[in-house]
């Protein structure tokens, strides 16, 4: 994992991040580097950037490569989204974190059901955030997609926690206490190191 030894650096390691995570998230559009095509890793994890938006007419998200290929309509539809973040997995999978009707979900691949599922997240959390941590093609056997989102504890303050993927997002691990209220954007910077925005306020 790019995230040394699952856990935060004792020493701020800060860098440049590794394009298109650069971009700022604005609530129901996010960026990510990901694959030539869905489901498709001929071309590795980081072959182009793509944008997930969320289209409030139809509610169906919307994945459009930015280099290669058409959009891409009714991976998945959910009402009321809020917020959504986007990840592929090892085998150019899509994944979705995302708040709908003020709760909150992630959509992936489960390679136990060998389908796309649903989960459900406890319902305090707060702006899920997805990444696939190190998306270079020789770390592709220890890669993780990771989801952190925020909560809110008993004395008002924030901590962050996170799920793996290699765990099929089940095991819910504290990661970083008193964080701003908002995470807005996670990936990995030129350190090779996972790198956090957060924010009091949504962007």
């Amino acid at each position: 994992m790019a995230s040394a030894e699952d856990r935060m650096s004792t020493e701020v390691v800060e860098d440049l991040w590794i394009p298109p995570d650069e971009r700022n998230r604005v609530l129901t559009v996010d960026y990510e580097a990901g694959p030539f095509a869905l489901n498709n890793t001929s071309k590795g994890s980081s072959y182009q950037p793509w944008v997930l938006t969320w289209d409030s007419g139809t509610d169906d998200f919307i994945l459009t490569p930015e280099t290669t290929g058409a959009p891409v309509v009714g991976i998945h539809s959910a009402p009321l989204v809020t917020q959504c973040s986007l990840a592929f997995d090892q085998n150019a999978h899509v994944s979705i974190a995302y708040t709908s009707n003020g709760l909150p979900y992630l959509y992936w691949y489960d390679t136990l059901a060998a389908g796309w599922v649903t989960t459900p997240l406890q319902t305090t959390a707060i702006t899920p955030t997805l990444t696939l941590d190190d998306k270079r093609t020789s770390q592709s056997n220890a890669s993780d997609i990771i989801l952190f989102y925020n909560v809110k504890e008993i004395d008002d303050s924030y901590s962050m926690y996170r799920r793996l993927q290699r765990e099929r997002f089940l095991n819910e691990k504290l990661y970083l206490t008193n964080v701003p209220k908002y995470i807005y954007k996670v990936g990995m910077h030129f350190g090779f190191r996972i790198q956090f925005g957060f924010s009091p306020r949504i962007l």
